[in-house]
């Protein structure tokens, strides 16, 4: 890409060339308990927050954002207990179709139930911060806090800075092709917890319901959750 290798600052090292050196490049320890601050209630009520911002429509079991915040506290605390005593099992999400842009394809996009939407909100919340400070500044993608203009800028002062080029590329059915296994090897990089990795397995493998039939998720996670 011209003169400098990315979008990202010039870097004054050799990036690593292997994925698993991206996911952990300073060899920090393992996090090792973390289940406990996931299902936090504080944590859980905090989630809650979060995705009643976003709304949205409702997932297989048909519950309403109105219906879950009518009994919140106790919605809020059956997952706490759930999740404690690992009896919590996530819906298969609710598969729709929507327009893919600048084509006349449609991409398949799933719909999370409510109460599955807040635990992976509160998941969210506590992975996050593991491993955020390894992301490359040239990431903008589903990052919190930065937005597509924020990218333009960031392109805009590589163009000053002598850069020539710019390079699109797109990942064919990125989310769709996943693989599970290494996806959670490479989560365990990082965390050491049995008990999250799990749960992340499960929302892996919860499948979707399309048409009132449920199917396996083999591969691929999700767009949406």
């Amino acid at each position: 890409m011209a003169r400098n290798s990315s979008l990202s600052e010039r870097p004054l090292y050799h990036p690593p060339r292997r994925l698993v050196d991206w996911v952990n490049p300073t060899d920090a320890p393992k996090v090792h308990s973390l289940i406990d601050k996931v299902y936090h209630p504080t944590n859980l009520y905090m989630a809650w927050q979060s995705v009643r911002a976003n709304a949205g429509s409702g997932g297989v079991d048909r519950v309403s954002w109105s219906a879950y915040e009518r009994d919140l506290e106790v919605n809020l605390a059956e997952l706490h207990e759930n999740l404690r005593h690992q009896s919590y099992q996530p819906l298969p999400v609710r598969r729709v179709y929507i327009p893919k842009p600048g084509t006349q394809k449609q991409r398949p996009l799933g719909i999370l139930a409510i109460r599955d939407r807040v635990v992976q909100q509160a998941l969210l919340q506590r992975l996050e911060p593991i491993f955020a400070p390894d992301w490359d500044d040239a990431s903008f993608g589903y990052r919190r806090g930065r937005s597509t203009k924020d990218a333009l800028a960031k392109i805009w002062r590589e163009l000053q800075g002598g850069a020539e080029w710019i390079v699109d590329a797109d990942l064919s059915d990125f989310f769709g092709t996943v693989d599970h296994d290494k996806l959670l090897a490479l989560l365990n990089r990082r965390i050491a917890d049995g008990r999250v990795l799990h749960l992340v397995r499960q929302f892996l493998e919860a499948g979707y319901e399309e048409r009132g039939q449920w199917h396996p998720n083999e591969r691929g996670t999700p767009q949406g959750g």
